[in-house]
């Protein structure tokens, strides 16, 4: 075992496998680098939803953690259950026991979605599985119903109405137009136009009330009905909104540090813990309390000021706070249109660049190489 001190990251998402690979380059000779993830595999979500209408993509988004670290970093696969000031317990029995140490601590546990956006299965087969259901279930529908018209639920749209345009595929969203007054009306005009290029129905300013007892995994047959009363019959149903940071295990630090509305962890401009006992410890994407809206690219901004940070703290110099950026997303429908807003003079792109920038290859080969990893398939 290393007698150099531990940096932990937990969380195995953008933000965490940013954060990893930049402090180990950085600090290989000084400290341990630690990356703590429960599942076997990393999983491409902003390429996930192309699963459900392409043979093998999981293929292309299911990617090995084998090769991240080069100087001698540690992949740890095991779950996190309590965080101490200066250790983390973990479920598993690791070199260091179940009780890991550390100097300083990242925490990067990102957020829950349903499928296919975000993978729940632990390992790559169980993984595989749960993307064949899906897409099985997909060709053998003829109503498909998504519920929520953000970027997930625009995407998915795009992917599959543009393969499958015999299919009634409807979205329902809350708001009276597509994403949210953030973005221009430009941007979310030209994305309805285009969903409905591909017959997609959609049906703005209705919420979907959802029973009890939930869709389950939603592939098998359900009439559903919104608070306005309008009952919407599907094969197959889709849940695109609702994401949930996973900020429970900070709460065996400091229930305080948690947002009691939003469950947000609250961080300071430095991305360290709003807390004098913590400048050690810092979160990072989708589980902090930072207005912005939450994307992949921004956890990589946060892994960017974190490593200043840590540095900053080992050579007692300043530290550099976060400051969020401007609105800026891309989202495609299908392999060939889309739109974008890009934080450049509030620039709204059209179908070439949106194809260009994302709808052609969903960051794929990007994303395998952060991993230092080769996709073969």
């Amino acid at each position: 075992m290393s007698a150099k001190p531990n940096i932990v990251i937990v969380g195995g998402g953008y933000g965490g496998i940013a954060a990893a690979t930049k402090l180990e380059l950085a600090l290989h000779k000084t400290h341990q680098i630690i990356l703590i993830e429960r599942k076997t595999h990393f999983y491409h979500a902003i390429g996930g939803l192309r699963t459900v209408v392409e043979d093998g993509f999981e293929h292309k988004v299911i990617i090995p953690y084998d090769n991240l670290f080069k100087n001698g970093g540690k992949v740890v696969h095991a779950t996190v259950t309590t965080i101490h000031k200066n250790e983390v317990i973990v479920d598993t029995e690791t070199e260091w026991g179940t009780h890991i140490p550390f100097e300083y601590l990242i925490i990067a546990t990102g957020s829950n979605q349903s499928n296919p956006a975000k993978m729940t299965a632990d390992n790559k087969e169980e993984g595989i599985a749960e993307i064949i259901a899906q897409r099985e279930a997909v060709k053998n529908a003829n109503k498909i119903l998504i519920i929520g018209g953000g970027p997930v639920g625009i995407e998915l749209a795009g992917e599959i109405a543009s393969v499958y345009q015999d299919k009634e595929v409807t979205l329902i969203h809350s708001e009276d137009h597509l994403l949210t007054d953030k973005f221009p009306k430009k941007m979310t005009d030209h994305l309805a136009k285009q969903l409905r290029e591909f017959n997609v129905k959609l049906i703005f300013g209705e919420k979907v009330i959802f029973p009890s007892s939930g869709i389950a995994d939603g592939l098998s047959p359900l009439t559903l009905e919104t608070d306005k009363g309008t009952q919407i019959y599907s094969d197959v149903q889709f849940v695109a909104f609702g994401a949930k940071p996973n900020t429970e295990v900070i709460k065996t630090l400091d229930q305080s540090l948690i947002e009691q509305y939003t469950t947000l962890v609250k961080v300071m401009p430095t991305l360290q813990l709003e807390h004098d006992e913590y400048a050690h410890i810092f979160a990072l994407g989708d589980i902090t309390n930072i207005k912005e809206t939450k994307l992949a690219y921004r956890a990589n901004l946060h892994a960017d000021v974190i490593t200043k940070n840590i540095i900053a703290l080992i050579n007692n110099k300043k530290l550099t706070e976060y400051k969020p950026g401007p609105e800026v997303m891309i989202v495609p429908v299908g392999k060939t249109k889309g739109a974008g807003l890009l934080p450049i003079g509030n620039m709204v792109i059209g179908s070439f660049m949106t194809k260009s920038l994302k709808g052609k290859t969903l960051m794929v080969d990007k994303t395998w190489k952060s991993l230092n990893a080769t996709l073969t398939a």
